[in-house]
């Protein structure tokens, strides 16, 4: 079965958001994407957090995507497995303390003169990703998202995770994620 996935559509009004922690002041989110698989076209919900500062050379205010949250000190064992072991192999040394946005996958490495903005891979989902990051941006300057109280560390890591089949998916949402986080983990591995 090929691997080549693509993400072709965006669902704005899907947005929920709520505050992560305050200072540095950060938000955490989700959206809905489809995403074209072999087997189909289906909805996965994607996560996103708006970056507070711009160290590692992030843009103030830019959303960027997230595996998930972490939950324990140490290695990788609150996800699926497989995103366990792709957090793992991205991630120095294996593991993080609680509260880390698990990111490393998306920050590829870049050479000094590629004008690609850190924090969406280098691959072939870079564009798609980096303007999902720039249209939350947008609906979170206007007040176009819905708050969602409930949106806390494990319940955005349950959502992404969830076994639950959205309406005219054929696949869970763990299944679809984890094929999206599998592509770029390839991509990532390559170094493209």
């Amino acid at each position: 079965m090929p691997r080549l996935i693509e993400l072709v559509k965006i669902y704005p009004e899907s947005f929920r958001a709520n505050i992560y922690n305050i200072k540095p002041f950060r938000m955490i989110g989700l959206i809905d994407v489809s995403i074209k698989y072999p087997y189909g076209t289906e909805r996965v919900t994607l996560a996103y957090y708006r970056s507070s500062g711009t160290n590692n050379g992030k843009i103030k205010g830019l959303w960027y995507p997230i595996v998930g949250i972490k939950t324990k000190d140490g290695k990788f064992t609150e996800f699926t497995d497989y995103l366990n072991f792709v957090l793992a192999n991205t991630t120095r040394d294996h593991g993080a303390k609680s509260g880390w946005l698990a990111k490393s996958l998306f920050f590829a490495r870049l050479s000094s003169d590629d004008p690609k903005i850190r924090g969406f891979t280098n691959g072939r989902h870079y564009e798609f990703l980096l303007n999902i990051g720039k249209l939350l941006r947008e609906l979170y300057k206007k007040d176009n998202y819905i708050y969602m109280k409930s949106l806390r560390i494990n319940e955005l890591n349950k959502i992404v995770t969830s076994k639950k089949i959205y309406q005219y998916n054929k696949h869970t949402q763990r299944e679809n994620y984890e094929r999206y986080i599998d592509d770029i983990y390839i991509e990532y591995r390559k170094g493209a």
